[in-house]
Order: structure tokens, then sequence, then C-alpha cells
């Protein structure tokens, strides 16, 4: 499809505005990222296995906490001859990057830029990046937008975003840029109102969006609405979802009531995007040239999860290696359908503290509670929380004792599905809070598992 003028003009906008900003080297990352996606597995790997070890090389040299860590293990510069021998390596947690930054830092922090984690995994993380991480970051994500059919010039949506997302300034240079330069706009998911969703709806008809990025539960939320009639339709070529574990009914009603075709990405603060969904929609491809990952056993009442380790490949400012992402996934090496080259994330089964615990020692996932809750059929958001281990709360929204029946169901099958020796509550509420950042959490679990010889 030929581009507007109007594009065309924003598209030189851009470009020129990147320039300004002394960062033109994304256009240049995002052509290699484009390039490594039709490349050979072999070579891809090859390059991946020499970026990761010197990586490793480079946080012994520069970074005390890893420099002491390698030495009780023996590790040397140069041990890492394939990817295997990483794994002789410790993992990394977020308490470590929290107890021990300033150590593991390789350069000052005045010339490194700062952000931080929303906090939904239970740890606020302040973290630091370099600034050719930074660059080649927004390279990935230009590559990925443009792989999906977006083009240069043309506007993108937001359903997600805080305040000062959405909050724009009127002076006539902002409105320049924002027109003709970024095209971007936001939603507050802060609040989640009819008239919010339906002010998202109506810039959406006016922007003509190709490509709109999402919470789950947000675009789900919005896909309620619609069939519900309390939103104006809209519709959407594409929808990419992140930052929260995506359901098969989210995605069912999200294709039906807003979205033409609707793909996951994978990723996170601490290390951007790290891998996404093909065409033919068979495990997110990673960006080998960003992320090595690895999946670890993870022992819960499944037997068949699998942690999902991270070493970055980009940032030498504060080199994670072998950091334990919190998400829950296996890596698929067997070519895929698609062609591209790269190994491949499948089965992404969210937090390890969505795992709801009972007193044996056994416990159910949250991806399967969620799918217990989606067959209600309940109009109203809904949270589990397990406070205590005898005791579950059914967090919902609602007036009165709206889908009292259906909540009476929902406890049945709970107690048929977790456990009869559970006290299950439900807790109305006008508003269920989000975290700081906007994410939502369909599941959570205050208990950590029980020694099942203690019972």
């Amino acid at each position: 499809m030929l581009r507007r003028p109007d594009e065309l003009i924003a598209g030189l906008g851009r470009y020129l505005l990147t320039c300004y900003r002394s960062n033109p080297a994304s256009y240049r990352h995002a052509r290699t990222v484009t390039r490594n996606m039709k490349r050979s597995p072999e070579v891809l790997l090859s390059e991946q296995l020499t970026a990761l070890s010197r990586i490793v090389n480079h946080a012994y040299k520069h970074s005390q906490f890893y420099q002491k860590r390698f030495k009780k293990v023996g590790f040397q510069p140069g041990d890492i001859r394939n990817f295997s021998d990483l794994k002789e390596l410790p993992e990394l947690t977020k308490a470590d990057l929290i107890n021990n930054m300033d150590d593991i830092l390789c350069a000052p922090k005045d010339e490194l830029s700062t952000a931080s984690t929303g906090g939904t995994s239970g740890i606020h993380l302040t973290f630091y990046r370099d600034k050719y991480c930074q660059v080649y970051r927004q390279g990935i994500d230009l590559a990925l937008t443009r792989y999906y059919g977006w083009k240069d010039g043309q506007w993108q949506g937001w359903l997600w975003g805080s305040a000062q997302d959405v909050q724009q300034s009127s002076g006539i240079k902002d409105r320049l840029i924002r027109q003709w330069a970024n095209r971007q706009y936001f939603m507050d998911v802060s609040n989640l109102s009819d008239e919010n969703y339906q002010n998202f709806v109506e810039k959406t008809r006016k922007y003509r969006p190709t490509f709109v990025s999402a919470y789950p539960s947000v675009a789900f939320d919005l896909a309620e609405r619609i069939e519900s009639g309390t939103v104006d339709a809209v519709r959407i070529p594409v929808i990419s979802l992140t930052a929260e574990v995506v359901y098969d009914f989210q995605k069912e009603r999200i294709r039906s009531s807003l979205a033409d075709n609707v793909y996951e990405r994978y990723g996170a603060r601490e290390y951007g995007t790290a891998a996404f969904e093909c065409f033919e929609k068979s495990g997110m491809h990673i960006f080998a040239e960003s992320v090595y990952l690895e999946s670890t056993a993870f022992h819960n009442s499944e037997g068949d999860s699998n942690v999902l380790l991270v070493t970055d490949l980009l940032n030498t400012a504060m080199p994670l290696i072998r950091y334990d992402s919190g998400d829950l996934g296996k890596i698929d090496t067997t070519p895929c359908p698609c062609g591209l080259p790269s190994p491949r994330i499948q089965n992404i089964q969210g937090r390890k503290s969505d795992t709801i615990w009972r007193h044996d020692g056994t416990g159910v996932a949250g991806t399967h509670v969620v799918t217990l809750v989606g067959r209600g059929m309940i109009n109203a958001r809904i949270q589990i929380v397990q406070e205590t281990i005898n005791k579950i709360i059914i967090r919902i929204e609602r007036k009165d004792n709206e889908f009292q029946r259906e909540l009476e169901t929902l406890v049945k099958v709970f107690k048929e599905e977790i456990g009869s020796d559970i006290l299950y509550q439900i807790e109305s509420t006008d508003k269920i809070e989000r975290a700081v950042s906007g994410k939502y959490q369909y599941v959570i679990s205050r208990v950590k598992r029980p020694d099942s010889n203690s019972t």
C-alpha cells in the first residue's frame, strides 16, 4: 500500500528529528536486524556466541561483582567456547542487582541513562543502560513495527501509558513534532473509563494507525466494551500484545471485536524487546543480536515449566548474565515454518508467583486459574489473590450483587480444581488497582510453596 503524502512528510520529519537528537544509528540498527531475519541459522548463532563471549569477558574485566562471582567458580576470560559453557556461571537475581548495583556497573552512573521496572513482580528496580544499547533497542523496535507492516510516517497507537505519556504540550513546536514526526498517541490506563476508551477510538479513526501496541488486559477490555456497545466500534490492522501474559480467550475476543491481526511480543524494561511472534504464530522468535535466552527447570506442580534466564548482549554498562527474568517458558530450536532463523520461545506462562499453592505443596498454575475464570464469562474485571495457604480472595468490580450466581459457580469450580479446604472470599470493589506502570495481574499469590514433607 502506497503511503499518503502526509505520511511521507512525517517519515522525513521523524528521520530529521532522530538525527537532531543524535541517534540516527537506530535506523542503521533496524536495517541490521531486518537483514538478520533472513540470514542462515548457522551464521546468526555463530555471531550470537561471539557476542555472548564478549559480554561475559567484559563483565569479568570491568565489574567487581562479576569478577568476584566468576572467580568463585573458577571462570576465566575466554572460557565461553560454546553455549553450554555459560551454565557454569551462577544465575543473577533482582535481589543481586538491588544489593550490588554499584559493584555491578561498568561505567559511572552519571554517564548512563536510568529507568525502572514497574514493580509488578513484587520488586521495584532502578537500572542503567549505555547509549549504544539504548539506540540499538530503538532499532529493534523500529524493525519489528516495519515487519508487521507499519511504514515510516504512519501513526502508532498505544493502549498503555501513564498520565505523563498522555499529557501533551500545546506549544507550537511540540504540536509540530507530534503531528509530523513522532506520530504516537496514548491512552491513560490509570483511568479505564468508557470516556477514555471512546477518546482513543476517535483518535484511532482520525489517525488510521496500521500498528497499535497494547497491554493484553486493556485491549481485551476495549474489545469487550465495543461488543457491549458502550464504546463505538473500530478496526485496527495489527495489535501487538506485550508486558502481560496473553490468554487465548483474550486474543479471540480482540480479534473478533478490535483487530484484524493479533501478535505477541516478549520483553522487559531491563532488556527491551527480546522476542516476537511471526506470521505463522508458532512461538516467539528471539532477537539473537540482543539477548541469549536459556530455560532451566523450575519444579512446580505441573512439572513442565522452565524459568527463562536472560543474558543481555548489548548493555555493557550494567551486564545481565543469566538473569532470572521471573518468566516461565521453553526454548525451541527447531526450524519454524515461517523461515526465520532464530530460536523461539514457547509456552510463556508468566511469573512464578502466579502459582496458587495447596497445603501439600502442589499448586495450580496461574494460567489455568485464569482459564477457569474465563469459562464463567463474567463480564467484569476479576483478580484472584491468594492471601494465605487457607484463603483466596476473588476480587471483582461490581455493584450490589451482580454476577452472584456466576460467582457461586466459580467458587464451586475452584473447590473442585484447587481444593475444598480453602476459604474462597468474594470481595466487591469499585476499582481493582493496577501497578504504577499500568500493568494488570489476574492472579497474585502471596504464599511461598509449602514444604510437602511437613504435611
